[in-house]
């Protein structure tokens, strides 16, 4: 009984933490990582209300945003190259769901993918194409907006089309990583 204990307050102290920036964390029910992220029967990996930091965006990101229905997108830049072998480079993007959304996100654009398996994320940034999915699955809070991490891989292309089916109707938008100075 005592690895059970120690293991439920690892848990209640890791939901407890503030993120990094020194804001006050968001009360969330703990989950176990695992049972949040998972292959999706269609292939893929599905994201659940659960695996989100947070409910909104930043303020003042609203000019990137693309919108399409209850979902919005928010690219960043290419990262820099972490290592010359890096067969893919990466740029950031953030899905916000509204309360009670599910959808699915399709890159349509040869050379992409995208990286929300947070079992596959990497501290060394350095991937390869096949480390991403070609679709994800999101499924929102009943409550309360959220939104989730992950990436696009690219081995070059900055604006990247995507298909967000949402209630069985697709909106194809596009999503391009912003410029960067380095």
């Amino acid at each position: 009984m005592r690895p059970l204990g120690t293991a439920l307050a690892a848990i209640l102290l890791a939901t407890s933490c503030a993120p990094a920036g020194g804001q006050a964390a968001t009360q969330v029910t703990p989950t176990v990582p695992a049972a949040s992220d998972r292959p999706d029967p269609g292939g893929g990996v599905t994201r659940t209300c659960g695996s989100h930091y947070a409910h909104d965006f930043d303020p003042g990101l609203e000019s990137r945003t693309v919108q399409a229905g209850p979902v919005s997108l928010l690219a960043f830049r290419v990262s820099p190259v972490p290592d010359r072998s890096a067969p893919v480079r990466t740029f950031k993007m953030m899905v916000r769901l509204s309360a009670g959304a599910q959808a699915t996100i399709r890159t349509a654009t040869a050379g992409t993918s995208l990286a929300y398996d947070r079992a596959r994320f990497r501290e060394d940034n350095t991937y390869r194409l096949g480390d991403g999915e070609n679709s994800v699955r999101f499924v929102g809070c009943r409550d309360r907006s959220a939104v989730f991490n992950g990436a696009i891989l690219t081995t070059g292309p900055r604006t990247v089309e995507l298909d967000v089916v949402v209630g069985g109707s697709a909106r194809h938008v596009a999503v391009t990583a912003y410029a960067s100075t380095d």
